[in-house]
C-alpha cells in the first residue's frame, strides 16, 4: 500500500507499509551492498536497511511507470533530501535493490543467492510495474543464469509466487511439487509461508492430478478393443480364472491386471504422502511385472511384438495426464 503522502501527492519521500513477504522474512541474510552511486544522480532510492542507491530520475522513469508518476509529482519544500537529492524510500532491502537496480544500467546483473530472492526480486518488478526487467529475470531463471528451484524448493517457491501473484512461477512450483510428498516434512519451515487458500488450492491441484491419473490407468484396465490392453486377451492363465462367456467378458492376465490396479491404489491411498510421477518408473514396474509371468508362451510373444509400444503408450498417456490438470 503506498502512503497517505504519496497519495495526495505532496511528497517525494515514499515510505510502503510493510505487506510483503519479504519484509516479515529475511532468508540467507548477507552483507548489505555498498552505496550504489551513478554520476549525475538526480535522485537517491534508500533501502529498508538505509543504504543509499543514488540513480537517475530519467532511468527509472523510462524502467516503471510508477517511479515516472513519483518523480513527476513537485517536492515540496519540506521533504527530506540528501547532499541535495530528493529520497525516495522503499521496503526491499538493500541486497534485492542491488539486484534490481542492476538491471537498469549497462552494467552485469547482480545475481541472487536463492530462488525465494530471485521471487521477491520478480515481486518487486511486479508492484514498480518493471515488465522488461521482470521478463529479463524470467529469462535468466529459464537459462540457468539465475537460481531455479529444487526438490522440494519448489513448495516455499509455490508459497511465496502465490502472495505476489506471480502466475508463471506458481504454475510452475505447483508442478514441481508433484514430484514429492505433500506431507509437513517436505513443506518444512515454508509451511509458514503459505496463505491458507494457497495452501488449499495446491492440495486440490495435487487431487486433481491424481484423477487424471487413475483415469488414465482406468483406460488400460479396458479389455475391449479398441483399447490398448486387449492385446493381451487370449492368456492361458487368464483363460483357467474366466468363466465360461469370456468371449463376451474376457480378462486381463493377472501380471498385467494387478500392475496396472496397484498403481491405481498407491495414487488412492497415498496422494500426499508420495509423489505423483508415477509416469518416470511405470516401464520399470511393467517390464517387472511381466517377467514375473515370463514362462507364459502367449504374453512373451505378445510382449515381443507388441510389448515396447504398449509401454510407451502408457508411459505416454501417463505424462500428458500428468501435465493435463
Amino acid at each position: 500500500m503506498i502512503s497517505k503522502h504519496l497519495q495526495a501527492g505532496s511528497a517525494l519521500s515514499l515510505v510502503y507499509e510493510r505487506e510483503d513477504p519479504q519484509a516479515q522474512i529475511n532468508l540467507n541474510p548477507t552483507t548489505s551492498p555498498e552505496t550504489f552511486d551513478v554520476p549525475d544522480a538526480n535522485i537517491i532510492i534508500r533501502s529498508s536497511d538505509l543504504v543509499k542507491f543514488r540513480v537517475h530520475k530519467s532511468v527509472l522513469a523510462l524502467a516503471s511507470p510508477f517511479f515516472r508518476d513519483l518523480v513527476s509529482l513537485p517536492q515540496p519544500s519540506d521533504s527530506e533530501s540528501v547532499d541535495g537529492l530528493p529520497v525516495v524510500e522503499v521496503p526491499e532491502d538493500s541486497e534485492l535493490l542491488n539486484s534490481l537496480v542492476s538491471f537498469l544500467y549497462p552494467v552485469r546483473a547482480v545475481i541472487p543467492n536463492s530462488y525465494e530472492k530471485v521471487l521477491y526480486l520478480l515481486a518487486a518488478c511486479q508492484k514498480y510495474e518493471m515488465v522488461s526487467v521482470q521478463s529479463s529475470i524470467r529469462a535468466k531463471v529459464k537459462c540457468g543464469e539465475f537460481p531455479a528451484p529444487r526438490g522440494t524448493e519448489s513448495f516455499p517457491a509455490y508459497a511465496i509466487a502465490s502472495i505476489s501473484w506471480l502466475i508463471p512461477e506458481m504454475e510452475s512450483a505447483a508442478r514441481q511439487t508433484l514430484d514429492h510428498p505433500m506431507t509437513f516434512k517436505a513443506l518444512g519451515k515454508g509451511l509458514r509461508l503459505f496463505e491458507g487458500w494457497a495452501l488449499r488450492d495446491l492440495a486440490s491441484f495435487r487431487s486433481r492430478c491424481r484423477d487424471s491419473l487413475i483415469t488414465c490407468l482406468d483406460s488400460f484396465l479396458e479389455v475391449r478393443p479398441p483399447g490398448p490392453s486387449s492385446i493381451w486377451i487370449g492368456c492361458p492363465e487368464a483363460l483357467s480364472r474366466a468363466s465360461r462367456d469370456y468371449r463376451q467378458n474376457p480378462i486381463l492376465p493377472k501380471w498385467l491386471s494387478q500392475f496396472l490396479l496397484r498403481n491405481q491404489n498407491y495414487l488412492e491411498l497415498e496422494t500426499f504422502t508420495c509423489s505423483l510421477d508415477i509416469h518416470s518408473t511405470i516401464r520399470a514396474e511393467y517390464l517387472a511385472a511381466f517377467q514375473s509371468h515370463g514362462s507364459c508362451h502367449f504374453c512373451s510373444a505378445v510382449h515381443m511384438n507388441h510389448g515396447l509400444t504398449f509401454c510407451v503408450e502408457l508411459e505416454n498417456k501417463l505424462t500428458q495426464a500428468y501435465h493435463k490438470s
